[in-house]
């Protein structure tokens, strides 16, 4: 929501409407993540602090016994005998089934219980003498926790919802939702816009229609969870529609006059695009309701849409810090050529994408930060947007990517450990492949400068690297040893924004920040040694991972040199804030405009996969083929366009609920089957007319200078116009024929490529 001409403490109306709720979202979301590791410690800390803590947390809050620890047993079992002999004088069956009472059995029964309520008091006394003031402000803080967490983690579907519609409203005002190409012209504008205000609309109406559905449940006495979400749903819808229709009536004041009504039709977004189709057919089929129902399959995966609005903004802090430059800086000294480059990049970008889950996440996080640091080593623009594009897709099939861990945990007939081995084998062959292919569209030689002159430059360039290394170490080692919580796949959302925050202190607040870091390091490092004979695990690995921690700590000391390259010296840098703060504030900024972009279209390609599976036409595939072959061709065709047209969680999720099933029957392998799957889908997104990846580059990149990066007809041949798309698709369909097809010549290349895990899943 930007608006420059109001300002209030300095800071504009959106940042106060739109940045601020969405930074204190995030942040409640890091805390809930890790609000369960914080409460496990504290029982822990409590545990080894005062011996039998789990009794000591309840006094107070458990109420004295009130059975009677000395009764008159005797005159119990003659009071029960009473009882029994009245009971069994009213009873015309008790002569069948016997009329003698075991007064020894009931003696011991009252005597079993009157030492089972001692115990209760002994227990109840001993708390209370044991508890004292320093054990009840603990417990308070510890309860208090607990309370806190399992308070606000029954609403994150509340949390997700807010933030969709908060950042949709941001991204509408802005003008920054995914199309197929830029709004530019009053035509390109009014044809966008009146599509999404009927896109709207027709949410509002389906949102409304719901509650009513759901109201009439509640009437019948059918439970429904989350009925107040949709009163949350119709104000947001209607937000959205209202500020179309506004847009509408004052259109923007640098618009381009004209304009052709065909290419105005492609800048329609692609949620619109979605929600008008699955609308229709949801219309159609009297179900009026539809899209909103699958909107509430989204909110069963809150917490999977959190932590990726969570990767986004660690991506747009990213863009605040040095961090990239830096570490470009360590390979410039190699004077490469922009397609050995390329290669370098993506081969090293393939890690930080297993942590995001997807190439989509991937590119919105760190694309613009690829873009230009690939401008600034010399790539022309039409390869460094395709390595852009292509940034995320080599790392969603490495260790620990979600997506992997989502397919295992689907179906049992594939384990991660066998998934992360098949796919690490895909990831050489496809960074292979573009090594390869990239050869073939050189503009030059080949390059790279000579050992001798290289490899001093580049160790020279490290060091300042160093103290960024340093920040992010300590918070790893404070998450592993403090709260004993290790960086994967399930803490990554929680730890990495800490670590660029620390990063931030460190660049924007002082340089000194790292000589407490080193300290902290040193001590943990330290206490790391003298605790190795009682740990669990490897002690050559725990000793290998301190003596780098060392290394770090020392190198930043001795080997502290000044950055090769300046902060300021490209022009394609983009806005960096020179205080903690303003850097905060311009990352929460973009973020929230990224947010509402991207958590939109995922959230109509659940309703265009709804549309899909209610058609029945994933049903008309045959159940058989007439070969293997012929099931693989057809199963890959498919698989490429669900890639084209939904995310990737959406499309994991609808495959294995249709067509995994078929290819199995067919003879595919499961393991070769989901490997075909995830390499599919990444050639989808990065085929045209779609294209998904190249939307999300352009996206964070700026649609001018995607613009600025076209080639005229008569300048250059046509692969060299559209080498953007070109080259990523020739790298992608080979990595696919070959994974898809040649396994199948070869029953050995088979047996090596899909492997069989010896263990469980991880």
């Amino acid at each position: 929501m930007q608006t420059r001409s109001l300002t209030v403490a300095n800071r504009s109306v959106g940042e106060w409407l739109s940045s601020l709720p969405t930074v204190i979202i995030l942040l409640l979301t890091i805390f809930l993540a890790s609000g369960e590791i914080i409460h496990s410690q504290l029982l822990k800390i409590g545990e080894n602090t005062w011996q039998g803590y789990f009794e000591l947390r309840t006094a107070g809050l458990v109420r004295e016994p009130s059975c009677n620890p000395d009764p008159d047993v005797e005159g119990e079992l003659r009071r029960a005998i009473l009882e029994k002999e009245a009971s069994m004088a009213d009873d015309p069956l008790a002569s069948i089934f016997g009329s003698d009472i075991d007064e020894d059995a009931m003696r011991r029964s009252l005597n079993s219980s009157r030492e089972i309520c001692r115990e209760r008091w002994e227990s109840y006394e001993r708390v209370k003498e044991r508890v004292t003031p320093g054990v009840i402000m603990y417990r308070n803080l510890e309860t208090g926790v607990a309370a806190v967490v399992t308070t606000l983690g029954n609403y994150k579907r509340l949390l997700l919802c807010i933030l969709v519609l908060i950042c949709a409203a941001t991204t509408t005002l802005q003008r920054h939702h995914i199309a197929l190409r830029p709004s530019r012209t009053v035509k390109d504008h009014y044809i966008g816009t009146s599509a999404q205000l009927v896109a709207n609309l027709m949410l509002l109406m389906s949102a409304t229609v719901y509650r009513g559905q759901e109201q009439i449940s509640m009437s019948e006495g059918v439970q429904v969870h989350d009925f107040y979400l949709h009163i949350f749903w119709i104000a947001g819808f209607a937000l959205l529609s209202a500020i179309n229709f506004k847009q509408l009536i004052s259109p923007p004041k640098d618009l381009e006059p004209g304009g052709g009504w065909g290419k105005a039709f492609l800048t329609i977004p692609l949620y619109s695009l979605m929600c008008l189709t699955a609308g229709a057919q949801f219309m159609s089929q009297g179900y009026y309701h539809g899209i909103s129902v699958y909107l509430g399959m989204m909110m069963e995966l809150s917490t999977l849409f959190l932590n990726l609005a969570l990767y986004i903004w660690i991506g747009m802090m990213l863009k605040q810090t040095r961090m990239a430059q830096l570490a470009f800086d360590v390979l410039r000294p190699w004077n490469m050529s922009p397609e050995l480059m390329c290669f370098v990049v993506l081969a090293l970008a393939a890690f930080p994408t297993a942590f995001t889950g997807a190439s989509g996440i991937f590119i919105i996080a760190a694309g613009a930060v690829i873009y230009t640091e690939l401008m600034r080593a010399g790539a022309r623009k039409q390869l460094a947007l395709a390595a852009t594009a292509m940034s995320g897709s080599m790392g969603v099939v490495l260790r620990p990517c979600l997506l992997v861990v989502i397919i295992a945990a689907l179906n049992r007939s594939v384990t991660t450990n066998e998934l992360f081995a098949s796919g690490f084998k895909v990831y050489v062959l496809s960074i292979v492949l573009f090594f390869i292919v990239s050869q073939f569209f050189r503009t030059e030689p080949a390059r790279i400068a000579p050992f001798s002159e290289a490899v001093p430059k580049s160790i020279r360039a490290l060091a300042p690297l160093a103290p960024y290394a340093i920040m992010i170490v300590s918070v790893a080692i404070f998450f592993r040893e403090v709260l004993n919580r290790g960086t994967d796949e399930f803490s990554a959302p929680i730890i990495l924004p800490v670590m660029l925050i620390a990063v931030l202190l460190y660049e924007k607040l002082s340089k000194n920040i790292v000589h407490v870091a080193s300290a902290v390091l040193i001590a943990l490092v330290g206490w790391s040694f003298w605790k190795m004979g009682d740990m669990e695990g490897s002690i050559a690995g725990t000793v290998f991972r301190n003596l780098l921690i060392i290394g770090i700590v020392v190198s930043n000391y001795v080997f502290s040199t000044t950055p090769l390259s300046k902060p300021d010296d490209n022009p394609n840098q983009p806005a960096v804030g020179k205080k903690l703060e303003s850097s905060l504030r311009l990352a929460t900024n973009e973020t929230t405009g990224h947010i509402g972009a991207l958590l939109m279209l995922m959230a109509l390609s659940v309703s265009t996969g709804g549309i899909i599976e209610r058609s029945g036409l994933m049903e008309q595939l045959p159940e058989t083929f007439a070969n293997i072959w012929v099931a693989t061709t057809i199963l890959v065709i498919t698989m490429v366009v669900i890639g084209m047209i939904m995310d990737p969680y959406g499309a994991v999720i609808l495959v294995n609920a249709t067509i995994a099933q078929v290819a199995f029957a067919n003879g595919i392998d499961p393991l070769h089957f989901w490997m075909i799957t995830l390499v599919s889908f990444e050639l989808g997104y990065l085929t045209p007319p779609v294209a998904l990846n190249h939307l999300l580059a352009r996206q964070v990149i700026g649609d001018d200078e995607v613009e600025s990066s076209k080639i005229a007809k008569g300048q250059a041949s046509f692969v060299r116009r559209y080498e953007k798309f070109i080259l990523p698709i020739l790298v992608m369909l080979s990595a696919l024929l070959i994974v898809s097809y040649l396994p199948l010549m070869s029953e050995g290349l088979h047996s090596w490529m899909f492997q069989k895990a010896a263990g469980g899943a991880l």
